[in-house]
């Protein structure tokens, strides 16, 4: 046996915070044969004290060096080198952690190739606490795998593309023979020091000699804190430039590039063997942070959906008088899994709190040696090899449980899914089952959303992976049904499902639309024949006989359902102008469709080319009576001409048929009418592709108001889409008039399109809606396939006349998930979380829906705040958010009431006065400032409208009441609105409340004087200029935020402006003697509020300020005229009595506190104008 190579880890040391932690996952490494070279160059004893008490226990030799002076990290991580006596060396800095089979892994990655020369792997982030941090691009693992890289490929790539993915010093290891040859010039090109990237420079002397080894999984977790010299300076935007710069002519330098300014790429293969292939690396870098910061969006979007403790009580107390939460048992399928991922599941499961008091679990088939600490579990034994025996012998057991759902180990549970759950099925008492939205791991890692439409059969039968999962049945009549059918091992709950539907057309299967839980995704192809049995035992049940089942990739599903008449079609298309794609049309459509009982109905809409008429003739002529052509005198709206047309069909099912499609399928309408002739279809839409092979029209989703609703416009045809939509037969609410196929009696009983009130467009979804209503389904399928150009804009009259005959059906969609957003074309992107978390669905609290006008200053204190801390008295329900809603997304919501903060755009105040028409909601129109009257000098002033007067009357119009910050200017606004009501700014005590107030000590014997604020004070500033000059031999100038140039030179300290929720610690820990709060007399400043001095105040600060009306309301501080030697004046009485300004400032700190907090009557203050009387 050949002894393991010996692998030296070299450590320069310094910093003692996390030494400790790194030494340690050093200890815990599992390679046998290694040896640490520690190399002190801490001044104190204190990086020797830990080695010496912990080098005893450790498994392999430590050497510990004490630097003779200061070397720096590169001089210690040399002398570290030459200490060494490994065959390999493996860097470590003292702030990072190893995983501890990391050098195992790159000893062996390694040694998998002689020509790699380094070996990294990916890393993780982490900040000063060890919590993880989301990669950058640099840390985005590019690869799907572990891979080897073509070094002198990838020197070039750095050359022009100075990314350094492959990690820092800690992350790799190499050749110890190879760094000896490189010597004392490691972070050296060209006799040049390379700063900022110098790692990069040690890389490329290496990839010069061969390959780099990069493993997938992160081995090192890498410190990024303010602790570091060097993350300090990554903060200074800039800074390593030169040294990029530096790296890049080097590498020329050396003779190592051999690219053409834009080398991207390098030929990548697998580490265990395979072909190389080249990959635009830079590229693949860019798309791997896209899918990482996809991933992180969606996480943050599941962690939104908790309950906070005064929603948390309300929620109890719900099901406290409903009888307590539903008697639910989830029975865990362990047979096939770890105890790690039985764990897994069952923490996420038996959470604490008494909505969980009635949650069961039964875990199936696991024989563990230590039974889990809760009676809530039970083990139940195998009753045999027979999965359906094993599940309707738990049915029996768990004869406590209504309710049974059924998962394997492994998936984890959402908390606020399954509060949801519980409380939903207490809710349902005539619910047969009830599925729920679910999220797929994908690899372990990658979270992919499942947000299911309502009941749909069709999907369910086309795409049952996606669909037939972790469903909750009512276990008395899952045992009443027989229990699950043996004879379908493989699709037991597709086929329990199935027979659901068959027994009452799901009438009484319910939907969730919330996230239960994290499931593995399952191979698709792994229960397909059990997957395609059952859905064939369904329909035969439903009597299709001869109903054949096809399985597409992916685990899809397609059905024929094999009908024995083939029923006659008319064909109706609406002649206008264009004769070229008309003849394109009639002459695809007679050359190349299959099905052969069709009529085609001509219409010519009044068209101005007397060619279009002649040639609609001669072709009827042709047609052997299959043809008909009827001319209208005037021309009409196209739902008119399509009724008319219809009162002349002959056949049992009419389609329309827009004049600009071109039939390129031959089985085209035998696929529409595969669906049309099932009696529970009313409306069967096909599939529209544009010459691009782009979609054009796969379903309409009549809440999507961008792109008039048409559901993955633009996607590629060949794609799968959402939940595999693209490629499988499913319901929607609405399907284009383009090419609608319509059973003729549905149609006459409808009274057709209605053209009176959808002259404009819309009367397709006007009667889909209408026949869904009347309890028809309808339908879209992709087998049917017909070219398309894109369907034109609808306009906004359109839009409004489904809005004020159908908004709140276009707002909860059963074919759309309210999960999803309706804001972009095309639809299917996951929505923002808030608008779809409504927990409290009872609504025991006013729903608010608030609108800040920015994310800082005024849109916090004026709306975020207020909104915050009335939501965290468990006062208000709803959510804030900047950009104004459209009609659809607010039904969604359904608020009680609408603030909306100063909006005085034209753009935006369209989108308020359709707010006004198509909500009820109580709407507040919210202002901080006197937006007439901005002053001159102001960087506002650019931002409003020229007659900003005008826009704020009619903004006023619009609302029900008008909220301002001041009397003053309430009193400026009179006449604006005839309700106005004043709530005055407060500080929020979350912020504000536990501000550490320092006393000032001054600096360099000058006492401390400052200001702090926005850009928006330069007149302000103006005041005092010649008093800051005129003091500066006196006082210790401070500015934070806005500090004008011709002051610069005068003014000690600068401080950049921060954060807003950063603000206040920044704002205390100027440590002032004095603050200094002056105002321009002007209107603006006389209706502006008393904030600046509430700031100053709760650091503790004392105050001079101008005497105008803001600071005259009584708060402690001096108020001064605008001279010269009145602020002057002001300040030296200050300073000369530093007890007695000391005082003022703590008076003025309790005076804020006592009165000036948001919360108790101040924060019912904010309920009371939110919210109608």
């Amino acid at each position: 046996m050949i002894d393991p190579a010996i692998v030296s880890i070299v450590m320069p040391a310094y910093k003692l915070r996390y030494f400790e932690k790194a030494l340690d996952s050093v200890l815990a490494q599992t390679y046998p044969a290694l040896e640490l070279v520690i190399c002190d160059d801490n001044p104190t004893q204190a990086i020797a004290e830990v080695v010496e008490r912990r080098a005893p226990g450790s498994p392999f030799p430590i050497r510990y060096h004490r630097n003779p002076e200061r070397f720096g990290e590169l001089g210690s991580t040399i002398e570290g080198i030459g200490l060494a006596r490994g065959e390999y060396v493996k860097f470590l800095h003292d702030d990072d952690m190893l995983a501890p089979d990391c050098v195992a892994a790159l000893v062996q990655a390694m040694q998998s190739a002689p020509d790699v020369a380094l070996a990294s792997s990916r890393r993780q982030r982490i900040d000063g606490d060890d919590a993880p941090l989301p990669d950058i691009h640099a840390t985005s693992f590019p690869f799907a795998g572990d891979v080897v890289l073509d070094g002198p490929e990838l020197l070039s790539f750095l050359a022009d593309h100075t990314i350094n993915f492959i990690g820092e010093p800690s992350c790799v290891l190499c050749r110890r023979q190879d760094l000896l040859e490189i010597g004392d010039q490691l972070m050296m090109l060209d006799g040049r020091v390379i700063h900022w990237v110098g790692d990069l420079a040690l890389y490329a002397k290496l990839l010069h000699r061969g390959n780099l080894a990069l493993l997938a999984r992160p081995l090192t977790r890498f410190r990024v804190s303010q602790d570091q010299y060097s993350q300090a300076g990554r903060d200074r935007p800039g800074i390593g430039d030169q040294g990029h710069d530096d790296f890049r002519r080097g590498v020329r330098a050396m003779g190592w590039y051999h690219g053409d300014g834009d080398a991207r790429l390098v030929h990548v293969a697998p580490l265990d063997g395979g072909h190389a292939e080249p990959v635009d690396l830079l590229q693949a870098i860019q798309a791997a942070y896209a899918r990482g910061r996809a991933q992180l969006a969606l996480r943050d979007w599941q962690a939104q959906r908790q309950l906070p403790p005064a929603q948390r009580a309300l929620f109890d107390t719900r099901l406290a008088e409903l009888g307590g939460g539903a008697r639910l048992a989830v029975l865990l399928d362990a047979r096939n899994a770890d105890t790690a991922a039985l764990h897994a599941s069952l923490h996420s499961l038996l959470l604490d709190g008494a909505a969980f008091a009635t949650l069961s679990v039964a875990v199936l088939g696991a024989a563990t040696a230590t039974p889990w600490p809760d009676p809530r579990v039970r083990h139940l034994p195998l009753a045999s090899t027979d999965e359906a025996a094993d599940r309707n012998a738990a049915l029996a057991e768990l004869g406590h449980a209504d309710w049974l759902l059924c998962a394997s180990a492994g998936t984890r549970f959402c908390a606020g899914g399954l509060l949801r759950l519980l409380l939903e099925l207490v809710q349902q008492p005539h619910c047969s089952a009830l599925y729920a939205d679910e999220w797929l791991a994908l690899d372990g890692q990658t979270l992919a959303p499942v947000l299911r439409p309502d009941p749909d059969l069709d999907l369910l039968l086309g795409n049952p992976l996606a669909t037939a999962g972790h469903w909750v049945f009512r276990r008395a009549l899952v045992q009443e049904l027989g229990g699950f059918d043996p004879d379908h091992d493989g699709a037991l709950e597709l086929e329990l499902i199935l027979r659901l539907f068959q027994r009452d057309a799901g009438a009484s299967i319910a939907h969730l639309p919330e996230p239960l839980l994290i499931a593995t995704a399952a191979d698709a192809a792994a229960g397909a024949e059990a997957r395609q049995r059952a859905v064939a035992s369904h329909l035969r049940a439903r009597g299709y006989a001869a109903a054949q089942v096809h399985a597409l990739p992916g685990g899809l599903q397609r059905i024929d359902y094999g009908h024995a008449q083939q029923a006659p079609v008319s064909i109706v298309t609406i002649a206008q102008d264009n004769l070229p794609a008309l003849q394109r049309l009639v002459v695809g459509l007679l050359e190349t469709t299959a099905y052969p009982a069709y009529e085609l109905l001509l219409v010519d809409n009044a068209s101005d080319s007397p060619t279009i008429g002649a040639w609609m003739q001669a072709v009827a002529e042709l047609g052997n009576g299959r043809i008909r052509v009827f001319a209208l005198e005037q021309r009409v709206a196209q739902a008119e001409a399509r009724n008319l047309a219809a009162t002349q069909a002959q056949g049992d099912y009419l389609l329309f048929l827009d004049a600009d499609s071109a039939v390129v399928q031959g089985r085209w309408l035998h696929e529409l009418m595969n669906h049309a002739q099932r009696p529970e279809v009313g409306i069967v839409g096909a599939k529209g592709v544009s010459a691009d092979a782009t979609i054009t029209h796969a379903g309409l989703l009549p809440g999507l108001l961008p792109g008039a609703g048409h559901a993955f416009a633009g996607e590629p045809m060949a794609q799968s889409g959402y939940m595999g939509r693209l490629q499988v037969a499913h319901r929607y609410s609405a399907v284009s008039e383009r090419c609608m196929l319509v059973r003729r009696e549905l149609f006459e009983r409808l009274s057709g399109f209605d053209a009176g009130g959808f002259g404009d467009g819309g009367a397709d979804v006007d009667l889909c809606l209408r026949a869904a209503a009347l309890g028809e389904w309808t339908l879209w399928t992709p087998e049917a396939l017909l070219l398309q150009p894109a369907a034109p804009p609808r306009p906004q009259s359109a839009d409004d006349a489904l809005l004020q005959r159908w908004l709140p059906v276009m707002a909860h969609d059963p074919a759309y998930s309210p999960s999803l957003g309706l804001e972009k074309p095309g639809g299917f992107k996951l929505g923002e979380s808030e608008f779809s978390w409504q927990p409290l669905a009872w609504k025991p609290l006013p729903r608010i829906l608030a609108h800040p006008g920015d994310a800082f200053g005024s849109g916090h204190y004026r709306v975020i705040q207020p909104f915050q801390a009335l939501a965290e008295a468990g006062q208000i329900d709803g959510v804030y958010y900047a950009r104004l809603l459209d009609p659809v997304e607010m039904e969604r919501i359904a608020p009680d009431a609408v603030v909306v903060q100063r909006r005085v755009g034209d753009v935006e105040l369209a989108k308020m006065e359709r707010m006004r028409r198509f909500s009820t909601a109580f709407k507040v129109y919210e202002l901080d400032d006197y937006l007439p009257n901005l002053p001159l000098k102001s960087v506002h002033r650019e931002q409003m409208p020229k007659d900003v007067l005008r826009s704020l009357r009619r903004a006023a119009t619009l609302v029900d009441r008008v909220v301002v910050s001041t009397p003053a200017l309430a009193e400026a606004l009179a006449g604006l609105h005839a309700d106005i009501r004043v709530v005055h700014n407060r500080l929020d005590p979350r912020m504000w409340g536990d501000l550490a107030v320092t006393a000032a000590t001054g600096s360099g014997g000058k006492p401390r004087v400052g200001w702090a604020g926005g850009a928006s004070h330069t007149g302000d500033l103006e005041l005092i200029a010649d008093v800051v000059q005129a003091l500066a031999g006196e006082v210790h100038w401070v500015f934070m935020g806005m500090c004008p140039e011709r002051l610069r030179p005068h003014v000690a300290e600068v401080h950049p402006g921060v954060d807003f929720e950063r603000y206040p610690q920044a704002l205390a820990a100027l440590r002032l003697d004095l603050a200094l709060a002056p105002l321009e007399d002007n209107l603006f400043n006389r209706c502006k509020s008393n904030l600046r001095l509430l700031e100053y105040g709760a650091c503790g600060y004392p105050v001079i300020a101008s005497d105008l009306p803001p600071y005259q309301g009584g708060l402690p501080a001096t108020l001064v005229k605008h001279r010269f030697r009145d602020w002057v004046n002001a300040i030296r009485q200050h300073l000369a009595d530093a007890d007695a300004s000391a005082a003022a400032g703590s008076a003025l700190h309790a005076a804020v506190r006592r009165d000036w907090m948001l919360q108790g009557a101040n924060l019912q203050a904010w309920h009371a104008a939110w919210l109608p009387d």
